[in-house]
Parts: C-alpha cells; structure tokens; sequence
C-alpha cells in the first residue's frame, strides 16, 4: 500500500512517504481456484514522491504498477509531459486525473498535490482518486496534516480513541491534541518523519503484510521552492 503525509504549516509544506512497494500474483490452478499469492515481491527502492516544479510536489500511494511496471516512471513522464513552471495545483491534479485515465482498468493510485501557485503564492492541497475519478480540494483555514495509504497506526496514536467494555458501552481514553497551529517548518519535518517510521516500526511486528518499509523521503516546499530534506539516491 504504502503511507504518505503532507504537513502544511504557516512557514511551507512537508511531504513524506516510505519506499516499500508489494506486489501481489495471482494464478489458477487447473481445477479452476484462483489462488492469490500476496507480498510474492518486494522492493524497498520505490520513489513515491515528486517534484512538478519549483513549487509544487506530489506523492502517491495504492496501486503501485501499470501494465506490470512499476507507476513511478509513469509519474515522471507524466510531470515531463504534462507540467510546466507556470503550472498550478489544481491543474497538475486535473492533468494527473486525465494522464492516468487513459489506462484500463483504472489503477487504485491516490495522489496528494501541494504547493504553491505563483499567482498568488497561497498554499494549496488537493487530492485525487484515479479509480473514482475525483479530485479533492483540501480547505486550508489553519495549520493542518493530510495522509493516505496504510493510515491506521497513525490514526490510534494522534486521534481520540475509546476502550470497548464487555457490555458493548465505551471509555473515552485521555486525548491530548497535537498542536499543529504551532508548528514550525522543523517540527512539521520531525512529525512527518515520525509519521512515517512509526508506521514502518509498528507493522514491523503486527501479523500483516509489511507494505510500508525502506528509506524515508521528505520534500519541503516554501513559497521560495522546493527543495529535499532527504531523499534516497542511486548508488553502485
């Protein structure tokens, strides 16, 4: 699957994601069963996010693969293809929605764009859904995270959550919010980090699948540019 997060603050935006891709193969037995071998590949070397422009980033997470090859190189001749300097949020996610659904079937990739338009240099975050075919624009009103993929660790540790009693009623735990509004850029790229390795150490020992693993990347995006905090790179 995969976990990507995007942190927005008032100094610029943090993207993050992991490098695990899982694959899956399907096969049939010559009774007819149709039998699934899931996690049969692995790889801890995908890039699942991207620089558009000098101000804009994307990251996805779903399907991982078109035509049996892996979807980031389908992401880079895309942004080759499709996306100019002058080439807004919400045009790369309508290009992303109309490059991806030339392909049948539809794959089940989500897509977070963020960034900043140079028109107005306002932060802007839209999702989009290539199987639905829907685009989502993100009302920024204050400081603010969006995550997708493998969300559910992430979910039990920063959200309200209650204790189911044997008679089925329920006991709110004690919830301290975290304090977004008060981020700096340094502390939206510490959380995204810990977003991310917190998710890869935790279903590290659940009995899952580990679809979430490998090198984390974080992409920041200022009103001046885009640049990397860090990011895996090709060696011998």
């Amino acid at each position: 699957m995969s976990f990507i997060i995007t942190v927005h603050t008032n100094e610029g935006i943090i993207m993050a994601s992991d490098s695990r891709t899982t694959y899956t193969n399907t096969s049939r037995e010559k009774d007819g069963t149709v039998i699934q071998r899931i996690g049969v590949q692995i790889t801890d070397t995908t890039y699942k996010t991207f620089v558009c422009n000098s101000k804009i980033g994307l990251s996805t997470c779903g399907t991982a693969s078109i035509n049996a090859m892996p979807i980031a190189g389908f992401i880079e001749d895309f942004i080759a293809q499709k996306i100019t300097e002058e080439s807004s949020v919400e045009e790369v996610a309508q290009e992303l929605l109309a490059f991806f659904a030339q392909y049948t079937p539809l794959p089940g990739t989500n897509f977070v764009v963020a960034g900043y338009n140079k028109d107005d240099l306002k932060q802007h975050i839209s999702r989009v859904y290539i199987a639905t075919k829907q685009i989502v624009p993100i009302a920024i009103n204050a400081p603010g995270v969006v995550w997708d993929g493998e969300t559910d660790t992430l979910m039990r540790l920063v959200q309200n959550v209650a204790l189911k009693k044997q008679e089925n009623t329920y006991s709110d735990l004690v919830f301290y919010p975290i304090g977004y509004n008060y981020f700096t850029l340094q502390d939206a790229i510490n959380f995204a980090e810990y977003a991310v390795d917190v998710t890869i150490k935790t279903m590290a020992f659940k009995d899952c699948v580990k679809t979430v693993g490998g090198p984390i990347d974080i992409l920041a995006i200022k009103p001046s540019g885009a640049f990397w905090i860090q990011r895996k790179e090709l060696h011998a």
